[in-house]
């Protein structure tokens, strides 16, 4: 994934926030799931998204109350930024130590972006 890839799905609402939620300590899936107020499949494609683009690790493993081992997860965002200047759109992500950035020029990409205009 590049860093545009990246920063889609940190727009995503769930994703965004098992980032956040993550940030200062490590949770499981299932408090993630019940923070969030989505099903556990849900949860855990966004765990298994994040993971592959390397924006959220296994931080260690518990026990749960039931006796079973469960992993605790923690972001590895350290900075996210998203600049416009002189036509070209720059993404600069910092996440486990290393930093990924794209930038395209938006008169080469129109497509890539859409804003419409109407009169409410």
């Amino acid at each position: 994934m590049d860093a545009f890839d990246n920063f889609r799905l940190m727009l995503d609402p769930y994703a965004s926030k098992i980032l956040t939620l993550t940030g200062d300590r490590a949770m499981n899936a299932t408090d993630l799931s019940a923070a969030l107020g989505i099903p556990m499949a849900a949860c855990y494609r966004r765990i298994r998204m994040l993971k592959s683009a390397g924006m959220l690790r296994e931080d260690t493993k518990a026990v749960s109350a039931g006796g079973k081992s469960v992993s605790l997860y923690r972001s590895t965002v350290e900075s996210a930024e998203v600049m416009l200047r002189d036509g070209r759109l720059m993404v600069k992500i910092r996440a486990n130590g290393q930093d990924s950035s794209d930038t395209v020029d938006l008169n080469e990409e129109a497509s890539m972006l859409h804003w419409s205009s109407s009169s409410g």
